[in-house]
């Protein structure tokens, strides 16, 4: 891909510094508050058969700009 087909959104993307996987909804609304960006979701069936929403999020600011709950939780 040539850097004149480099869109916005692939941009942010190649700018990335962190990718965080969690199963807790609440945690992923806090994160997406904090300003990080909803890559995907997934749907993982595990030993006990529950559902689980795995949710991957990436970063696009330093990690010295995450809120103290971000930085010390992820």
């Amino acid at each position: 891909m040539s850097n004149s087909e480099i869109t916005t959104s692939q941009e942010i993307l190649l700018q990335v510094t962190k990718i965080v996987e969690t199963e807790c909804a609440q945690d992923a609304s806090k994160l997406l508050a904090d300003g990080f960006i909803l890559l995907g979701v997934g749907n993982s069936v595990f030993v006990d058969n529950d559902s689980r929403f795995v949710y991957s999020l990436g970063f696009t600011k330093p990690i010295e700009e995450l809120s103290h709950w971000a930085s010390s939780n992820f």
